[in-house]
């Protein structure tokens, strides 16, 4: 017997009732947050990092395991693309740890025409993990399936603009505050990458964007309704 149930998107909430043919009423959204850390940088703090991490050039951060779902192959492939077309200096971060099945990334990556210009940072610290995403000059996460995806808050906290996949949860969780992209085409990720470069004006409609859509994620909200759930659990056992 089911009494309620929570979880972190009306996505999730969709494909848990669909897969286990539960009533969607038993089931909460419950929204993740942010950690407080994640804010803005001061100018003379962006350079600094970029500094010590990318030759003080600008670059695209992806924070996540590095798995199958993530899609970072086909990130990286639109790395290069973008890197071709445009002949910049940008970088691209990736933070994250190695997780199983991962030999085709490195594949992958041992192809590319630009890997000298990707760095990766390993699983970082949240202090340090917090200065990068707000040096980055965009969030580039692309991923084939997630529930939630907290990288994209944390960005939008720091007034970093998002791209990010427009399947499964994310475009909930971006809003129109956030460069939408088929995260199973290298052309569109590349793209994407190409405009927020050279449209500045979008790239600020994004921030200011974010900063209303943010306003729908805390930890704070997180708790408040989980505990109205518990409680609606407690009043019908």
């Amino acid at each position: 017997k089911i009494g309620f149930l929570a979880t972190v998107s009306e996505f999730s909430k969709n494909d848990i009732a669909r897969s286990y043919n539960i009533n969607k009423d038993k089931i909460d959204v419950v929204y993740n947050g942010s950690a407080e850390i994640y804010k803005p940088l001061s100018l003379s703090e962006k350079q600094k990092i970029k500094k010590d991490y990318t030759e003080s050039q600008n670059f695209f951060i992806f924070i996540g395991s590095l798995s199958p779902r993530k899609n970072v192959e086909r990130l990286f492939k639109a790395f290069d693309i973008f890197k071709k077309n445009t002949d910049s200096d940008f970088k691209l971060v990736i933070v994250g740890e190695a997780m199983h099945k991962t030999s085709g990334i490195f594949n992958t990556f041992s192809g590319l025409n630009y890997k000298k210009d990707i760095i990766f940072t390993g699983k970082l610290e949240q202090s340090e993990l917090h200065k990068l995403l707000a040096s980055a000059f965009a969030l580039a996460f692309v991923p084939y399936f997630e529930g939630f995806g907290i990288p994209i808050i944390e960005a939008m906290n720091c007034d970093v603009p998002v791209i990010c996949s427009n399947v499964t949860s994310m475009p909930e969780v971006a809003g129109n505050a956030a460069l939408l992209v088929n995260p199973f085409s290298v052309n569109d990720i590349a793209k994407a990458m190409q405009k927020i470069i050279y449209k500045p004006k979008l790239r600020a409609d994004l921030i200011e964007n974010a900063k209303i859509q943010r306003q729908k994620f805390s930890w704070e909200k997180t708790a408040e309704k989980l505990w109205q759930t518990m409680e609606m659990a407690m009043n019908n056992l």
